[in-house]
């Protein structure tokens, strides 16, 4: 079982100083990221539709083996529930925006809202898998409990959607397996203020330790081709060292930060 390891977003100007060098410019700070971390999951894509222009400076300033996974709009899963009447235009919008980043990109990700129940979104999901494109992944997080029944995986497994692994708030999530790989999200809760994201201002250790765990149950299925984990600074206030936390409850190096950009051709 393969890892692309991250961090949710990289565009934090506390992390200047502990992850950036200061000596890298703000324009540099995805090359610098890539250059340390192989992937990472994009959010504003959740407000906003990403830009061709954007998305084609995004696959210009990563490697080759660099992998983003996206949110869709939030006017596509919480405004209209997945209603594919409703939302045809955002679709188009957004996949088209995505167009010069499709080759880097691993996975499409539903967050979904609490409130959205399973029985209530199963029928729009099921058609709207017919028209989403082949190129990707697609993974699905359910923050209402009907998510984790029998019947929503079996119904995800047959779609070939993943079903998220996620550390949040009122959500239990017992790590069911729908496809051929997992995608787990460490977002924590949003007590935290922004100012304190250059640092580790709690401990979840062993919050991680126990994903760490069930990661560690199932890496060598030969079933589950890769794991996408992704931290975000909600966890812990500090994601990179969220995410050199959980490489080493993995058994991987921990990750160094310095500069790298001296040495990096892409």
């Amino acid at each position: 079982m393969d890892f692309k390891i991250g961090c949710t977003g990289w565009s934090y100007p506390e992390w200047q100083g502990t992850f950036y060098p200061k000596t890298v410019k703000q324009k540099d700070w995805l090359r610098h990221y890539s250059s340390i971390f192989d992937t990472t999951e994009v959010n504003s894509s959740f407000y906003r539709i990403i830009p061709k222009w954007m998305a084609q400076n995004w696959y210009n300033e990563t490697p080759d083996n660099f992998q983003f996974s996206l949110k869709f709009p939030g006017k596509i899963t919480h405004d209209h529930s997945l209603e594919y009447s409703k939302i045809k235009e955002e679709l188009t919008g957004f996949f088209s925006g995505l167009e010069p980043l499709k080759s880097k990109i691993s996975v499409l990700v539903f967050q979904l809202p609490p409130s959205l129940e399973f029985e209530k979104a199963q029928p729009k999901l099921d058609e709207l898998s017919n028209h989403l494109p082949h190129y990707c992944r697609y993974a699905v997080e359910g923050r209402h409990e009907s998510w984790f029944s029998d019947e929503a995986i079996s119904f995800l497994t047959e779609k070939n959607f993943c079903l998220v692994w996620n550390e949040v708030p009122m959500v239990d999530n017992p790590a069911p397996i729908t496809t051929d790989f997992v995608y787990l999200r460490l977002i924590g809760d949003r007590e935290l203020p922004e100012d304190v994201y250059d640092r580790k201002v709690r401990d979840q250790t062993s919050t991680i330790k126990k994903w760490a765990l069930r990661i560690d149950k199932i890496k060598n299925n030969k079933k589950i081709k890769i794991g996408y984990l992704l931290s975000n600074n909600h966890l812990e206030g500090f994601a990179p060292s969220s995410v050199n936390t959980l490489r080493t409850q993995l058994g991987l190096e921990e990750l160094k930060f310095q500069d790298k950009m001296q040495d990096t051709l892409f």
